[in-house]
């Protein structure tokens, strides 16, 4: 096993078809980006200097947005009060209208207690002396007072609960809710958010795997993998698409939950990616393994010579054991590196017996000199090879789809599995298809479970009718189908 030569520090508390819809047009308007990041802080450790990393690699990508930003400003920390931050927001955007587009990203430590409601969910402004609360009624009443679309993109720990997603208790209070706000978030409310450092003191690099995810997929670092289509118009549904499949320290949140008409980032067809990853194109043979079958298979592009390393990290009592993280050299070459060209590999998981399930992250990483870089990661799920599954589905009672509500499903499992989520009308037609056989992630609920949303279209795109339905949770193990069903909630009517 090669040095680690990548190290987890902190915590910054800080799967459905796709809709027949018409490919979206970029709007009219202008477009401003205010970014912001906290690295000192007063009542949690530093993070320098992911935060001003963050900001850095945002910035960039949002640079080379074919459509252009008339401004993109990055206040690295220098925020420190709710007034600076207002200010600082009024600033950024004074002048737009309604058909422009507000872009927000704050990078820092997020904090919150379950006990006491979404409302307690807060972000730290801090310049290392002086440190205050963002509580999300606070942040929506700021970004009210912008005209025109806002995007949000929230990288903290819990940021999920600022729109009340990936809670273990659901949410009692939704902020954010409407057509005029676009949002992405690090981390569901229930889940710490990670980042990654390298290289010697004087020289360290770094930023969350979040920010260096959504850089990947939408700007020319990553060849614009974000873009499902490759049609150059990425939307925030393909981002978050993509964000579920290789981002895998945490669970990406979104709303609303299925906006594929929202274009996040445009590029250039025709221009060739100048500077892409030395990495590109991971697919996976498949996510989900037994217990006992440890082998997974997967290939990339290597754009370049490089040393080439694989970092397995196992997650155990409710966190990721990175300290004690596999990391295995690929060595193609006798000099230890690997050559450009597609590569085909497989490796073995310490999975053991057949009872032996958990969950896993493999890491691609590489080290050119003194730096490392994460170059890209999966989730992996293992599931018992044979034996019972306890399954359960809770829901919320009701909701208004026409004014941008969403219902939540929680589906409860006790072992890791593939769940296919169903929604069913009153007669027990199927209506939507939310996942198929995708692959349970360690969202940190409890009791044990996933946090799904239907936004109330069909499989169709159209709007299902007011009246009952159900959510149905399936997984297959050992041969064995589980089912279960939920209590039936209502969509409503707008009046």
């Amino acid at each position: 096993m090669g040095k680690k030569w990548l190290c987890m520090l902190l915590a910054l508390c800080l799967f459905a078809p796709a809709l027949a819809q018409e490919r979206p047009k970029p709007p009219k308007g202008q477009r401003r980006a205010l970014l912001i990041g906290a690295d000192y802080f007063v009542s949690q450790p530093d993070t320098w200097p992911a935060a001003e990393n963050n900001l850095q690699l945002l910035a960039d990508t949002l640079l080379h947005d074919q459509r252009g930003y008339s401004l993109i400003r990055s206040l690295a920390g220098t925020i420190a009060t709710l007034d600076e931050f207002e200010a600082a927001v009024r600033d950024a955007f004074s002048g737009a209208r309604p058909e422009d587009t507000s872009l927000l990203y704050i990078s820092t430590h997020g904090v919150f207690d379950e006990t006491m409601g979404t409302a307690n969910a807060a972000l730290l402004l801090s310049d290392g002396e002086t440190e205050e609360r963002l509580e999300a009624e606070n942040l929506q009443r700021i970004l009210d007072a912008v005209p025109g679309k806002k995007v949000l993109i929230l990288d903290a720990c819990n940021s999920g609960a600022f729109i009340g997603k990936g809670l273990s208790g659901g949410a009692d209070r939704v902020f954010f809710c409407g057509r005029e706000y676009k949002v992405l978030c690090s981390a569901g409310g229930s889940e710490a958010s990670w980042y990654w450092q390298s290289g010697n003191e004087g020289s360290v690099k770094g930023a969350s795997y979040f920010a260096t995810t959504l850089a990947d997929g939408l700007g020319e670092r990553g060849d614009h993998a974000a873009d499902q289509n490759h049609d150059g118009l990425i939307t925030l549904k393909e981002t978050y698409s993509y964000l579920c499949d290789n981002y895998a320290a945490s669970t990406p949140q979104v709303y609303p939950q299925e906006d594929d008409g929202f274009i996040l980032y445009t590029y250039d067809l025709a221009k060739n990616a100048t500077l892409p990853k030395i990495v590109t194109g991971i697919t996976f043979e498949d996510t989900v393994l037994n217990a006992g079958e440890s082998q997974v298979s997967f290939s990339f592009t290597v754009h370049r010579q490089t040393e080439l390393y694989y970092q397995i990290v196992y997650h155990q009592e409710g966190k990721w054991q990175f300290a004690q993280a596999q990391q295995f050299l690929d060595g193609e070459q006798l000099d230890g590196t690997t050559l450009p060209g597609r590569k085909q590999r497989t490796l073995s998981l310490d999975t053991g017996a057949e009872d032996a399930y958990g969950y896993a992250m493999l890491l691609l990483i590489t080290k050119e000199g003194e730096e490392t870089q994460v170059q890209g990661s999966r989730l992996l799920c293992v599931q018992p090879a044979k034996g019972e599954v306890t399954l359960g589905v809770k829901t919320t009672a009701a909701c208004i789809p026409m004014n941008g509500q969403e219902i939540c499903i929680l589906a409860q499992h006790d072992v890791p599995c593939a769940l296919t989520v169903n929604i069913l009308d009153s007669e027990g037609k199927l209506v939507r298809r939310l996942a198929y056989a995708a692959p349970s992630r360690p969202q940190q609920l409890s009791p044990s479970a996933n946090a799904f949303y239907w936004d109330g279209r069909t499989n169709s795109g159209e709007w299902a009718p007011p009246g009952q339905y159900t959510a149905q949770v399936r997984t297959r193990i050992g041969g064995k189908t589980f089912l279960a069903a939920s209590e039936p909630f209502e969509l409503l009517e707008t009046h």
